[in-house]
């Protein structure tokens, strides 16, 4: 893993790529789409970030209480991540529905786009340019799915983007990497969002 010195902080280059993906998916779904993503994508990134640096705290108890400085410093490591994982899906499926309608129609397009901006911003950071090239060529191609008037995207693109991009992974780290694993978690949510999208079509239709 590279890092990068911005000022006195050293950030990994996941995290780098994370925060720049975050901003360019963003932009680039507003261009091509004309929306404004609501409050619940920021929402998510806020809460997996608040879930993931505390629960240090749960896992390591004994020490935060003794040394609070040392909550700046660490985080909840793999099992922190796991949990925050699971916070973010709860609030996906069971929370931002009920406030925010568009989470359903919208996390079909948005994953992909976060997903295929991440690797390829990551790979560049890492300078593995011919990775990089591949998840950008990707990126490009999906551009115009954005675009279409239809709200329903088809299951057929979405598995194909997800699968295509995880083929550029699995050929620098293992299959069951907890990046890869990560991202068909995420992918997973994100089908039952879509499913509660159709449901909520068919009874507008209905109605």
């Amino acid at each position: 893993m590279s890092y990068f010195n911005i000022g006195s902080l050293t950030i990994p280059s996941v995290w780098l790529a994370v925060l720049l993906s975050l901003f360019m998916t963003s932009l680039l779904y507003r261009f091509a789409s004309g929306r404004k993503l609501e409050d619940w994508y920021w929402n998510s990134f806020f809460l997996y970030f608040l879930v993931w640096k505390l629960s240090y705290i749960l896992f390591h108890f004994k020490m935060a209480i003794e040394m609070p400085l040392s909550i700046v410093y660490f985080n909840g490591s793999t099992k922190g991540h796991f949990l925050a994982l699971i916070s973010l899906s709860v609030y996906l499926i069971y929370i931002a529905g009920k406030k925010y309608q568009t989470v359903y129609r919208d996390a079909f397009k948005v994953f992909p786009l976060f997903f295929i901006s991440f690797e390829s911003t990551k790979f560049a950071l890492e300078t593995n340019l011919a990775a990089a090239t591949a998840s950008l060529l990707l990126l490009i191609g999906y551009a115009p799915f954005l675009k279409k008037k239809n709200e329903s995207f088809s299951i057929q693109a979405f598995t194909f983007l997800f699968l295509f991009e995880l083929l550029i992974i699995s050929f620098l780290q293992p299959i069951l990497s907890l990046e890869i694993l990560t991202f068909g978690w995420l992918a997973f949510i994100v089908y039952i969002l879509s499913i509660r999208d159709r449901r909520n079509l068919s009874c507008k239709l209905t109605t």
